[in-house]
């Protein structure tokens, strides 16, 4: 293959791979958001922070919005979720399904386990369990495990469906779960990466002082934020260099995954100035934030291309390209585009319209 990516591959793919990221780095924001606020109101939980007569500290100006926002950003990140699914099955077809159908049961339990989570959510956003810390800190907990098991579970399938030679092992003795060195460093970058997307929608959220946060400490909330947001920034820089597949460094595509990984740095370098300066400023202005959404953003450009093009060079093969040429021709991608842009026209309408209605309330 020739080692730009994905620009050498055939249109068809190279179409569904561009959707693919594109509609991915959307699932990545509520994803993010809720994975690192999981974890946040996790921790907070078995520190006895929550269920607390509210105190006018920076963490609990956090805590408070995350509980009220979570349910949303669950059912968004569920929602905005479907659409790289979709691209998913149709760029590796046979590998997604094959794990898929390999860890059938366990995996198939991410569903009840989801549902559980956004009831619970929604049972810490009710305000039922207040002055019930203990209470309150077991349902965050079990909320994160969830959360948790769900991730595990993405990235356990991902290598599965990258390993063709541990299928029949997995096949012929039933085991439900797939082990594989890979699966920590994996799941460790996911971790740390969704921190800083994470950070950067609370920032946002401060800013504006949503759930009737005070602004003067949403204002100091800010610093905090701030920190563990490059803290965790720098660490998914150094993860991103170690998740690269290894077969991928030796094969033609590899070089054209390190360039991305390299875009990647550069995304994250920038970010991470920009949260110094939010740091280091009373009350940051919106064009710092500005700055560390584009250097987030160039960040899981590089990060999600690096991905698929170690992926591909794993996977892609002339079957695989003929595949997706066929199925271009079915025109489901003109349907699916049309129904996106009703759909995304349909949500901007109900938005307006809501924030019309509250302005002359």
């Amino acid at each position: 293959m020739h080692p730009t990516f994905p620009f050498h591959l055939p249109a068809p793919t190279l179409w569904y791979a561009v959707l693919y990221v594109v509609t991915m780095l959307l699932h990545l924001v509520f994803m993010s958001y809720v994975l690192a606020g999981s974890i946040m109101l996790g921790v907070a939980g078995i520190r006895g922070l929550l269920g607390r007569a509210p105190r006018p500290t920076e963490w609990s100006a956090v805590t408070t919005i995350l509980k009220d926002w979570m349910p949303f950003a669950l059912s968004a990140a569920i929602t905005a979720g479907v659409a790289p699914l979709l691209f998913v099955q149709i760029l590796y077809q046979q590998e997604f399904y094959t794990a898929n159908l390999l860890s059938f049961h366990r995996w198939m339990a991410i569903l009840p386990v989801l549902i559980i989570a956004f009831y619970l959510l929604y049972l810490l956003k009710a305000h039922r369990l207040e002055g019930k810390p203990a209470l309150q800190g077991v349902v965050a907990m079990l909320v994160m495990g969830g959360v948790l098991f769900v991730a595990w579970s993405w990235v356990e399938n991902h290598l599965l469906s990258l390993q063709r030679a541990a299928w029949p092992t997995q096949y012929t003795t039933g085991a439900m779960f797939f082990k594989d060195s890979a699966i920590l460093p994996r799941l460790g970058f996911w971790f740390v990466a969704a921190f800083p997307t994470a950070c950067l929608v609370l920032a946002w959220q401060l800013r504006v002082g949503a759930s009737g946060v005070d602004p003067s400490i949403a204002s100091k909330a800010q610093r905090p934020v701030a920190v563990l947001a490059a803290i965790s920034m720098v660490a998914a820089t150094v993860a991103s260099w170690l998740v690269i597949p290894e077969p991928a460094r030796d094969q033609p595509a590899g070089p054209s995954a390190s360039g991305w990984v390299i875009m990647a740095s550069v995304g994250a370098l920038v970010a991470v100035i920009g949260w110094v300066l939010v740091a280091i400023q009373q009350r940051p202005r919106g064009l710092r934030l500005f700055v560390v959404g584009a250097g987030t953003l160039v960040f899981w450009m590089g990060s999600l291309v690096a991905r698929e093009a170690a992926r591909l060079s794993i996977l892609g093969s002339e079957s695989l390209f003929a595949r997706h040429q066929r199925v271009g021709t079915i025109a489901g991608l003109v349907i699916f585009l049309a129904f996106a842009v009703l759909g995304v026209g349909t949500i901007g309408w109900i938005v307006r319209s809501i924030a019309s209605a509250r302005s002359r309330a």
